[in-house]
């Protein structure tokens, strides 16, 4: 915090204008990004600077104290003109300084907006490298195999939970290395048990076809069987009329004769149907226990199928199981680590290979409350600023708006 040399205000650090009176600071600085718009931001402000410093300026004959000035009437006048026109002189440089305090004000916010962040990153930056370096350290002393009677329960626990993972590790190993077997065991069944089914599905195919065609040509004797009975019962009748017809019997001979031909070639029609029907039977039972071994066979499959989804579940579960042992193992693992390298740093024992980690862990923690206290500066100092002169401002400028559209309306009404 530094002090305004005109109002003698608290301002924080980073501010370059006073932000009560709105007066550059002595010994300020600026950013270098900021410089250049400083300047040009100043020189729009030349009226009320140029009035601040009419009004600090020395006389010109040399007198810097109060004139004594007579008691007349005239001087009286004088006076309380001066009087008048220094008050005039004094509201309108609060006016203008006023004005001016919205861009300190708004300059401020954005100074410490930005100064703020950058210390927030800073300081976020340190607290992840403590963490590491505090991970580091307990590294360290478990590789330096570093012995302190304030360790000795922790690292007894970082043993255990070494041992639990790598028993994790040697499980997820044995558990992949099952599943690998057993897949390959089921893929085997199930390959084996589809070409059965394959064998069965094609021979009861084949035993359908032979059965459909031995059909068709049981049909087909039957129905020629069936025309030629219906031929020869016809003849029949046809010889029986001729027989009592006067001069028949030349008719009768030859549908006679018509009848044998019939008679001989129903007889092989009649066992070919015979045939037929002991094939038919044969080739249903067969087609039959065919189709009821490929349906045995495709229920097989389907429960190796099913087994096989099963199994890879139930190992995938497995594996999974163990990857989450690994990892709780190895999660308690780093944060026993961590405790390790905490109580290693209250403890610090006397390692020569642990001083240069406890040193950068000094400088880290050193940055953090530096820039926490920085912080907190910053907040402090940037809940102090002149409300009433901010305010006016505000009215003021909001006044000279509303005038100026004002003005245009009627100017373009005309």
């Amino acid at each position: 915090m530094h002090v305004c040399r005109h109002c003698s205000h608290p301002n924080a650090d980073h501010l370059a204008y006073c932000s009560k009176c709105g007066k550059r600071r002595a010994g300020a600085t600026l950013l270098p990004e900021l410089r250049g718009s400083m300047r040009g931001q100043i020189a729009a402000l030349s009226p009320a600077a140029a009035i601040s410093r009419t009004m600090l300026a020395t006389p010109a004959d040399g007198v810097t104290g109060p004139r004594t000035v007579a008691m007349t009437p005239g001087s009286i006048t004088s006076a309380g003109g001066a009087a008048s026109t220094s008050a005039s002189t004094s509201r309108i440089i609060w006016a203008g300084q006023s004005i001016a305090y919205i861009y300190v004000f708004m300059r401020g916010k954005i100074a410490a907006g930005e100064r703020r962040k950058r210390l927030e990153e800073e300081r976020d930056g340190a607290e992840k490298l403590l963490a590491g370096a505090v991970r580091d350290l307990g590294a360290t002393v478990l590789r330096e195999g570093v012995q302190h009677p304030d360790l000795t329960g922790l690292l007894e626990a970082i043993g255990r939970a070494e041992a639990r993972r790598e028993g994790a590790i040697a499980d997820l190993a044995a558990s992949e290395h099952q599943r690998v077997v057993e897949e390959g065991r089921l893929a085997e069944r199930e390959t084996a048990l589809e070409a059965e089914w394959k064998a069965a599905d094609g021979a009861s195919r084949h035993a359908d076809e032979l059965l459909r065609s031995a059909t068709t040509e049981q049909a087909t004797a039957l129905a020629r069987l069936r025309r030629v009975r219906d031929e020869r019962a016809r003849f029949e009748r046809e010889a029986e009329t001729a027989a009592v017809t006067p001069g028949g019997e030349a008719r009768v001979a030859h549908l006679q004769h018509e009848c044998d031909g019939l008679a001989a070639e129903s007889r092989p029609l009649e066992e070919q149907t015979a045939r037929l029907d002991k094939q038919l039977a044969d080739l249903r039972d067969k087609s039959a226990q065919l189709r009821d071994a490929a349906g045995a066979t495709r229920s097989k499959l389907d429960e190796a199928i099913a087994s096989r989804r099963q199994t890879a579940a139930a190992m995938a579960a497995s594996v999974a199981s163990h990857v989450r042992e690994r990892a709780t193992a190895e999660r308690e693992g780093a944060e026993l680590t961590e405790q390790l390298g905490r109580a290693a740093l209250q403890a610090r024992p006397a390692v020569s290979s642990l001083l240069s980690v406890f040193q950068r862990i000094d400088r880290l923690q050193e940055t953090i409350i530096d820039r926490t206290r920085e912080l907190v500066a910053l907040e402090r100092a940037a809940a102090h600023y002149d409300q009433r002169k901010l305010f006016t401002g505000v009215g003021l400028v909001t006044m000279l708006l509303a005038a100026g559209v004002a003005t245009l309306w009627l100017t373009l009404r005309r």
